[in-house]
């Protein structure tokens, strides 16, 4: 009965999207930014890699939120992160599981996480705590919990598990996530770690099928730490780090004679010293 809920909840919320975005707004457009991305700590060796933890934050504005064919839903995002940062994944459990809408915070964390036993843990967040918070756009503003796990390797690259327990009734509950079941309801995404192609940046995660959610995500935050899977340097002469967001709505490329949103690339800087 508890699942039929969710779903009731879930349509409810939509159809109220949806016709809050078919009020008749101006020609406005979406705002995404990476405010508060950083990597921790900032005081790095010049040419060796020190462990780091990164923490990255999505944030967008929709004109239309819930209306895909005026862009408001994201459809992919696109996180390029300087190539004075490494990701290594050798010898870290990958997360297999698909997690259907039903699924706990316990749940996936006792599945590929700490919960997992070290054979099984794919987490690439502290072990005591949830990866971050997400929440969907107006006006349902649900909160969720954010659990980043290491994926299987596909056509030869590492991919990434987001998974995200959401709560549709109340305030958002991350605590105790071995035993967490708060949620009503949970939604996963999946992306892939490829070479950047772009100078001064080292590798990037494309998260596609965004738009596939029943609901828009306006805001994501996780932190990623693990060992010495994700290390730095402060190389550049500038002694600045950087990382680019690149956000494809739902209506890129529009059907004619839509009013398009345009993809938005969007950049986040922090200063590094040698130490």
């Amino acid at each position: 009965m508890r699942l039929k809920r969710r779903y009731a909840i879930l349509a409810l919320v939509s159809a109220a999207a949806l016709a809050a975005g078919g009020i008749g707004y101006a020609h406005d457009a979406n705002v995404s930014s990476l405010t508060g991305t950083k990597i921790t700590p900032s005081t790095l060796p010049l040419t060796t890699f020190k462990p780091v933890s990164l923490f990255v934050h999505t944030h967008t504005n929709y004109a239309h939120p819930g209306v895909k064919s005026q862009g408001g839903f994201a459809k992919t995002v696109t996180l390029l992160f300087d190539d004075d940062g490494k990701i290594n994944l050798t010898g870290v459990p990958q997360c297999t599981a698909n997690f259907p809408s039903s699924t706990e915070l316990s749940q996936a964390w006792n599945t590929c996480g700490p919960g997992a036993g070290a054979a099984h843990n794919a987490y690439l967040s502290p072990p005591t705590a949830v990866s971050g918070t997400a929440s969907t756009a107006p006006p349902a503003n649900f909160d969720g919990c954010v659990l980043v796990f290491n994926g299987p390797t596909v056509n030869g690259n590492p991919t990434n598990v987001l998974f995200t327990a959401v709560n549709t009734v109340g305030t958002v509950n991350c605590a105790n996530p071995g035993s967490n079941t708060a949620a009503e309801t949970s939604v996963t995404l999946k992306g892939t770690i490829t070479n950047a192609g772009v100078a001064d940046f080292g590798k990037k995660l494309t998260v596609p099928n965004i738009d596939k959610l029943a609901l828009p995500l306006d805001d994501f935050r996780a932190t990623v730490k693990r060992g010495s899977v994700f290390t730095a340097r402060c190389h550049d002469p500038n002694k600045i780090l950087n990382v680019r967001g690149i956000f494809v709505y739902s209506n890129d490329p529009p059907p004619p004679p839509s009013d398009p949103q345009s993809t938005d690339t969007v950049n986040s800087t922090q200063p590094c010293t040698v130490g």
